[in-house]
């Protein structure tokens, strides 16, 4: 049920927002009103806001009651049911981007928004418009310089292109190249399986990896490496995975083995976002499910409520959890609480990925 919290209301702009965040990833062509009050749990929302932002979606034709299911007969009244429509909510972003291409400088190219959610046009925004600003002022670099330099020149942040996606964003405009970055990636930080790489793997043969958030977790499954089915065990250190993966194929150079990494982090916004970003930007990346349903079956916990939100994210991570644990996940995340890959013990981490089936594929 919706919550009612008296002081420090959402805005209501942010309500809207909020609704069609949640819509836009949603598989279903209708959404109960149950569903969507539940994703307001643990929000600053009281009822009159949240009833003005969906009838203000009515009213834009965004969302249509379907009246068979009635009204809550409450003040004001909402449907019990709505139904999305997909086709509207596409030609609003789609106004909203060819709009924007026409302000921007003509090397920002915004063709991949039209298939993405307005909640990730709405992220990226902040830092198109720096480098718009960067562009009309400076123009397209000429020199090559680091990843950090470069970053802190667009953004003034030396973090962003490597640890906070803005390899991604500069890639979705089509810009990455035109920045002229130096690659200087860390080092992979991986354990290599004693027995690998007895001879020489043949041309075909194949190998799977381990990739695992935080250090502690990296730590507990070194006591056992000979037991794990995974050539390498990698430490991410967080988002840094991201960038720095790309050093795997200069630091074991097997060209002709087909390797296959499994995912395991956080179950909070910023794991999830993790896992997202390196789905996207790499070949063969794939979720360690069985890891990520053991957590589930653990209890949650309160705090890193400052994270940013990615539904989208979200959405594509959920696909592939059986769906009781995918709604467990969901409301624990919106009722702010998340669970750590370190509620895994050492002995439940290595009887995990003994007896799990990690197919290389």
């Amino acid at each position: 049920m919706l919550q009612f919290i008296l002081g420090g209301l959402m805005p209501q702009i942010d309500i809207v927002t909020f609704i069609l965040s949640c819509i836009e990833p949603y598989r279903k062509s209708n959404i109960d009103l149950a569903e969507l009050q539940s994703a307001f749990a643990g929000q600053a929302v009281d009822y009159p806001a949240f009833a003005e932002a969906l009838l203000q979606l009515e009213q834009d034709g965004l969302l249509i009651p379907v009246k068979l299911h009635g009204r809550n007969g409450r003040t004001p009244s909402l449907a019990y049911r709505y139904r999305i429509d997909r086709q509207k909510l596409r030609r609003d972003q789609v106004s909203i981007i060819q709009t924007a291409a026409q302000q921007l400088h003509p090397a920002i190219k915004l063709d991949a928004y039209y298939g993405r959610t307005s909640e990730e046009w709405k992220n990226d925004v902040p830092h198109i418009q720096q480098i718009h600003q960067y562009l009309t002022q400076y123009g397209l670099p000429q020199d090559e310089i680091t990843a950090p330099e470069r970053s802190f020149a667009l953004t003034g942040d030396e973090k962003w292109i490597d640890e906070q996606g803005g390899r991604e964003l500069l890639e979705k405009i089509g810009l990455w190249t035109s920045m002229r970055i130096f690659p200087a990636s860390d080092p992979l930080m991986l354990a290599i399986h004693p027995r690998l790489f007895n001879g020489v793997p043949t041309f075909g043969s194949s190998a799977s990896h381990l990739i695992v958030e935080n250090k502690a977790t990296f730590h507990a499954l070194l006591g056992r490496l000979n037991d794990l089915p995974f050539a390498t065990v990698i430490y991410g250190s967080g988002n840094k995975i991201v960038g720095n993966l790309q050093m795997f194929a200069k630091q074991v150079p097997l060209p002709h083995v087909h390797h296959t990494f499994y995912y395991f982090g956080d179950l909070d916004w910023e794991g999830i976002r993790i896992w997202h970003s390196l789905n996207r930007r790499y070949d063969h990346i794939r979720l360690a499910a069985p890891f990520y349903i053991a957590a589930l079956q653990h209890d949650a916990v309160s705090g890193k409520t400052n994270q940013r939100q990615d539904h989208t994210a979200l959405s594509d991570f959920s696909q592939h959890l059986p769906d009781e644990l995918a709604r467990r996940l969901n409301e624990l995340l919106n009722d702010g609480r998340y669970i750590p890959q370190e509620v895994l013990s050492a002995e439940e981490l290595h009887r995990i990925g003994r007896m799990s089936v990690w197919t290389e594929a």
